[in-house]
């Protein structure tokens, strides 16, 4: 063979061959040519070759049209608040109101929600109170709100295939792990109702397809794709760890994956310098740390500037954050409170007012205990003319009893008289009940449902010789000197015994029949409890002028938005740990991988219907043993 000849490789040879090769199955086919043969061959392995070639976008579009029927089929049904849409949904209300609430999570998933009811023009005046309440006799447009929350449980299956496949995994695997999810009950239930959950998961899911097209990139580091997804992975954390606070395990998660590829990159072997690794190191660190805690501040940003009125969360919170609020009664009532007048308590955590009536404890209750048949004091969630208490000093004065003979006869006193019965913290007091006469006390019997607490009663006014247990002490929360006086609905203070030591305390248990379901009030003996706070709203006959709003208006001590935001946080973080509350139908996380116990979300005993949150024991068992 010449030297200017062509030189064949080995798979062109064998080609070469193969092509010179007689047709044996034509030459076996009678009544066939063997060019016919040869065509039929061509066009069925490329039609199988198509199909193959091709397997994977059938694979994905089979797991998105099976996840979209799952998720929207009969999304009406039923139409009626369903379990935790009597929070989220309420949420999205005061979105759309523009009402301050106050909840546990961060808000990102909450305002999505919100977002959804917007673009439908939905106006937030329906308020979700309880599970079974009728969406279509109220106006709601419940099946928006929820194809909305839909459209997030619809990508959740097609992102874990697209996971696997770039992971390297075959057709068959993604498949099998898309289908699974498709068809997870826990999952479906989530995703077709107002709630969070599928949300979250979403953007978790994105941030972890984020990260594996990112680490794919990682021999093209610093490139404009490289970038892009690093970035984006950032940026679904955030969003997740906006949603909810367990979004910070999927952080864990790619954090870990991020500390395995620097230590690879870090390897002497690949003579990487430090400078390079700097590199890297800063990449990441901005990405995966700063663009998530940038957004995450973001959110609670837009959420703060949205809740700019007064609504149901503000009483969480210190007077100044109350304050920024529009129509917050601090903001419009906010006066000093003077021996002598007239004013309500109300339970900062409950809301309840504290009141009495001629009404008596039981001698015996259900237990068995005895009382003492003093007259009851209770918490009521209306306002009534039994929640008025006349304030005075502990230490009786003549000249103090003319000031109130001169402050009931309607007489003009000088304001700067009046200012001499400021009342102050820690001043001692007793508090009248203006409807029966009687000084509040508190003394070593114990409380009707509490018995490790003391009974919180009233005495006559001219019992002196257990007058001791009408003397309260008021103690003003933050309050920097005794010079601080206390005001109308920005002051937060707890009334404590000066004898027993007990501070006045409330809890959300209904007392029974005999107190009308009203709230019991006792005596705490851990006075210092966040929870024995106490705001007084009113006073009896006092409201204020143009004159006066205007000056109150001028006071507001302005609040930055990261003061608020630390404030927020704190309160999120208390909230959250303070959720420890045995529930009746709560499971263990122990026995989740097992599916022993699931949740009634909603029961309609007409029809005999029921929608049960219970996860696919066919997945559920399968990702069990997986991880075994």
């Amino acid at each position: 063979m010449s030297i200017d000849e062509p030189q064949l490789t080995r798979r062109q040879v064998k080609d070469a061959d193969k092509q010179a090769a007689p047709d044996a199955s034509a030459s076996n086919a009678p009544g066939d040519s063997s060019e016919d043969g040869k065509q039929s061959k061509h066009s069925k392995g490329a039609a199988s070759n198509w199909f193959v070639k091709n397997s994977s976008s059938y694979a994905f579009t089979l797991v998105a049209v099976l996840s979209f029927v799952t998720r929207y089929w009969k999304i009406w049904d039923p139409a009626q608040v369903v379990f935790d849409e009597v929070h989220f949904g309420k949420f999205a209300s005061y979105y759309l109101r523009r009402e301050y609430h106050f909840d546990i999570h961060p808000p990102l998933a909450k305002m999505v929600i919100a977002l959804g009811g917007w673009l439908v023009g939905y106006d937030g005046h329906f308020l979700f109170e309880k599970i079974g309440m009728d969406y279509m006799s109220n106006g709601v447009p419940y099946i928006l709100l929820r194809g909305w929350v839909a459209m997030f449980g619809f990508a959740l299956p097609p992102l874990v295939y697209m996971i696997m496949a770039e992971s390297g995994y075959s057709v068959a695997a993604s498949l099998l792990a898309g289908v699974l999810v498709t068809f997870d009950n826990a999952l479906v239930t989530q995703g077709r109702l107002i709630l969070l959950d599928n949300i979250m998961i979403f953007f978790m899911l994105a941030a972890v397809y984020s990260y594996v097209r990112f680490f794919k990139l990682r021999y093209r580091a610093f490139g404009t794709q490289w970038w892009t997804w690093l970035l984006s992975t950032g940026a679904m954390l955030g969003c997740a760890v906006s949603c909810k606070m367990v979004g910070l395990l999927t952080m864990m998660l790619i954090g870990s994956a991020v500390l395995y590829d620097l230590w690879r990159i870090i390897d002497i072997r690949r003579g990487t310098t430090m400078a390079q690794f700097t590199q890297h190191f800063m990449a990441r660190a901005f990405a995966l740390l700063a663009v998530p805690f940038a957004l995450y501040i973001s959110f609670f940003y837009v959420h703060l500037a949205v809740l700019t009125s007064s609504g149901p969360g503000d009483a969480y919170h210190t007077a100044k954050f109350q304050m920024q609020l529009l129509n917050n009664p601090m903001r419009q009532s906010s006066f000093d409170v003077h021996f002598g007048d007239e004013i309500q308590f109300r339970h900062r955590d409950t809301g309840v007012y504290m009141e009495s009536s001629a009404d008596r404890y039981p001698l015996r209750y259900a237990d068995q205990r005895v009382s003492s048949q003093g007259q009851q004091v209770t918490g009521a969630k209306k306002r009534s003319d039994n929640a008025y208490w006349r304030i005075k000093p502990a230490q009786a004065s003549d000249e103090f009893a003319q000031f109130m003979v001169r402050k009931q006869a309607g007489e003009a006193i000088p304001a700067e008289e009046t200012d001499r019965w400021a009342v102050h913290n820690l001043d001692f007091v007793q508090l009248e009940h203006v409807n029966t006469g009687m000084n509040l006390r508190t003394h070593d019997v114990a409380s009707p449902m509490t018995a490790t607490n003391m009974e919180i009663t009233t005495l006559a006014l001219n019992d002196t010789a257990k007058e001791a247990d009408t003397v309260w002490q008021i103690k003003i929360d933050h309050a920097k000197t005794n010079a601080t006086r206390l005001q109308t609905s920005a002051s937060f203070m707890r009334i404590v015994s000066q004898k027993h030591g007990v501070a006045v305390w409330t809890h959300s248990k209904a007392l029974p029949d005999w107190g009308h379901k009203h709230q019991e009030i006792n005596g705490n003996k851990k006075p210092e409890d966040k929870s024995t706070l106490w705001t007084v709203p009113r006073i009896r006959g006092r409201s204020a002028s143009a004159e006066e709003l205007d000056a109150m208006a001028k006071k507001i001590v302005k609040m930055g938005f990261l003061a608020k935001f630390a404030e927020l946080q704190g309160l999120m973080f208390r909230h959250n740990n303070a959720l420890t509350t045995v529930h009746p139908f709560q499971s263990t996380p122990l026995t989740w991988p097992f599916m022993v116990r699931g949740i009634s979300f909603w029961t309609d005993k007409d029809s005999r219907r029921q929608i049960y949150l219970m996860g696919n024991p066919v997945g559920w068992w399968i990702s069990d043993v997986a991880l075994l």
